[in-house]
């Protein structure tokens, strides 16, 4: 009775609305879950389920692939993308942590003592960086899947398995998204 056993589409809705004491959850609500709990938001550090304390690190990324046909052009605009204003921006349109220290101490919130600057230190301190893979979005939807029907009262073994089969047999119909 302390949470939904099934979550709505938004799980950060339900939370807000006082469906679930807990939310697991990204910098990318925190502006909106203070707005609305004000001093009543705790943000925790993460759970160690037994290797250490773990987050997700990044987000999406620019690369510039090995047979891009005008590299030095690609460079270019890497470079010119990586200025501090443009990850200031972001993280402000994005409401999530500044992808640098220096966008950091430009944006009050996340700055040290800000009230997210403890986002910024669970980052640094606990931040793993996601596969680097064009299926993440694919093992993450099926991670996520998993996660609510074990919410929802399915056997743990069963539902991590069957993401991981098809997981792998996304891999394999892919051809492991190789070239």
């Amino acid at each position: 009775g302390y949470m939904a056993k099934k979550s709505g589409a938004d799980p950060n809705k339900d939370f807000l609305a006082g469906k679930s004491a807990l939310q697991w959850d990204g910098s990318w609500n925190a502006t909106k879950n203070a707005e609305k709990l004000g001093d009543d938001l705790a943000i925790i550090p993460p759970v160690d389920f037994g290797k250490g304390p773990k987050i997700g690190g990044a987000s999406w990324q620019w690369a510039m692939s090995s047979t891009c046909s005008n590299k030095e052009g690609a460079q270019e605009w890497l470079k010119f993308s990586r200025q501090t204003k443009y990850f200031v921006d972001y993280a402000k349109a994005t409401s999530t942590i500044p992808a640098t220290n220096e966008a950091a101490t430009q944006i009050e919130d996340y700055q040290p003592g800000g009230k997210f600057a403890v986002l910024v230190q669970f980052a640094q301190k606990y931040a793993m960086v996601r596969p680097v893979t064009p299926a993440y979005p694919y093992i993450s939807t099926e991670f996520q899947k998993a996660a609510q029907d074990i919410l929802a009262g399915a056997d743990p073994k069963n539902a991590l398995g069957q993401a991981a089969k098809n997981i792998d047999n996304n891999l394999k119909t892919n051809n492991n998204y190789a070239g």
